[in-house]
């Protein structure tokens, strides 16, 4: 199974087994998460990963989960800093999930320190092996249709409704599903929807959502062979929109 493939089959896990995970495997996922693709490669980034097999996880705040691992993400504060870091954690997830180990975005929970050499924590994600079905088909997933997530101006060929469908699937902070698309024949603008009521927190979680969105994009155009250009827009970007905000337009070639 690649990263594409564990878009259509990957879920968040809740409960663990305390199998502890080989150490060669672990160097390998913080191997990976060096060398996993960003939105701004400018940005410092470092993975940490917690052993809790053998002690009680040092784990606040809302949304706990107990696992015997957990991965911590820091990135230095600079713009799109959270965008880029769900763009990163998102191949983090979706490559354990290919070698058979579960995982779960833990928006708003804390552990570690909170601010290391400069850079902030922006994720924990709990990790290991599941306790259950580590699976799930995607038809099961809980995920707002195209239909009402897309405006179509043109016909859009099968490519195009692939990536679409790949992009639909992303996990979002409590399902908000905050991604819209306006669809021509070989490019999608990217939209983020404005919660009702703006928490500073979960402004973060939705900047978090839409770069986990985006990484499904790129992987989708990757198995596809196609070449991605990601650009800002003048003729969105200057406009105020009531109900959301422009955040890209992808081309697909």
């Amino acid at each position: 199974m690649n990263l594409y493939e564990a878009i259509y089959n990957r879920k968040s896990v809740r409960k663990y087994t305390s199998e502890r995970i080989p150490e060669a495997v672990l160097e390998k996922i913080k191997a990976f998460a060096g060398k996993a693709a960003a939105l701004n490669d400018q940005l410092r980034v470092e993975v940490q990963i917690i052993d809790c097999t053998r002690k009680k996880p040092d784990l606040k705040g809302l949304w706990k989960v107990e696992a015997p691992y957990y991965l911590l993400f820091y990135s230095e504060q600079g713009k799109g800093y959270e965008r880029n870091a769900g763009y990163m954690l998102e191949q983090i997830v979706l490559y354990m999930a290919a070698k058979g180990i579960g995982s779960c975005y833990l928006g708003g929970s804390r552990m570690g320190v909170p601010l290391m050499d400069g850079m902030r924590r922006v994720m924990v994600v709990a990790f290991g092996y599941p306790e259950g079905k580590l699976y799930r088909d995607s038809p099961l997933a809980k995920r707002l249709p195209l239909s009402e997530l897309c405006v179509f101006k043109e016909e859009a060929g099968e490519q195009i409704k692939t990536v679409l469908k790949a992009a639909r699937l992303a996990p979002s902070a409590m399902n908000t599903q905050p991604w819209r698309f306006i669809v021509y024949s070989n490019r999608i603008y990217i939209f983020s929807r404005k919660p009702a009521l703006s928490v500073k927190m979960l402004d973060g979680m939705r900047e978090i959502s839409m770069g986990i969105m985006m990484s499904h994009i790129m992987l989708a155009a990757e198995e596809l062979w196609l070449e991605l250009i990601t650009s800002t827009d003048e003729q969105y970007e200057g406009k105020n929109y009531k109900s959301g905000e422009y955040v890209a337009t992808v081309t697909l070639h």
